[in-house]
């Protein structure tokens, strides 16, 4: 069973996903294959993945989890290749 610093942590880290895949599809629908709007729209997605990654670390440190829980988070891109795609 899951204390209470756990499940608040799972409970942020899902309100996170959330956020992160709204943000997701907002920019896909601004995208619409318009190769012009292609910059934009990986910005969006490193915005996105940056502001994911800062919650669950930022709810890691508040509820005592060790920030080695997840190193990597998967599906996120990760600092070195952000800044080469925006």
């Amino acid at each position: 069973m899951a204390t209470a610093k756990e499940y608040a942590f799972a409970n942020d880290c899902a309100k996170a996903a959330g956020v992160r895949q709204a943000a997701y599809a907002a920019a896909f629908t601004a995208y619409g294959y318009v190769q012009a709007n292609y910059a934009t729209y990986v910005t969006a997605l490193v915005t996105a993945d940056n502001a994911y990654v800062d919650a669950v670390q930022t709810s890691a440190t508040t509820n005592g989890i060790s920030p080695e829980v997840v190193p990597d988070l998967p599906g996120v891109f990760g600092n070195s290749v952000a800044s080469i795609l925006s």
